[in-house]
């Protein structure tokens, strides 16, 4: 994989389960990265922790500090289904329920329904959309 068609984030390893590995990362607002943060809000971290498996069959052990891949065209397809179909969907029913009931109450609750259902579709296929999201671990170089 390519530099540039991937997105690393350093993780340390906490678990090895076959070629599944449990990584912790760090996650932090956009405030912590600011230069202005020591006179702003307290910047905000918290501990994730991503299931991933090793790129090059490599083994790693617990405790070491990796890099956690994923290819950057998974990270566009997830920005689309989480935030721009629904937004689409939300749209496309708001519209189209008003030009049939002309009534807002019932077009917004309508929208609402159909948000609600794209939802539910989303989470009978997850099995399926999370194999599309596979992250990878590399050691370090």
């Amino acid at each position: 994989m390519t530099e540039e068609n991937t997105i690393c984030k350093e993780g340390i390893v906490r678990a090895v389960h076959g070629e599944n590995i449990d990584i912790e990362i760090t996650v932090s607002s956009a405030c912590s990265e600011c230069h202005a943060k020591s006179i702003c809000i307290p910047s905000e971290q918290r501990q994730e922790f991503v299931t991933a498996r090793a790129l090059y069959g490599e083994s790693f052990e617990i405790g070491e500090r990796v890099h956690l891949v994923l290819k950057q065209r998974a990270g566009w397809k997830a920005i689309l289904i989480a935030y721009l179909i629904p937004f689409l969907v939300l749209i496309a029913a708001l519209f189209g329920s008003y030009a049939i009931f002309r009534n807002e109450l019932a077009s917004v609750i309508a929208s609402l329904v159909f948000l609600v259902a794209y939802y539910f579709i989303l989470k009978h296929f997850r099995h399926k959309i999370d194999k599309q999201f596979t992250f990878f671990v590399t050691k370090l170089s």
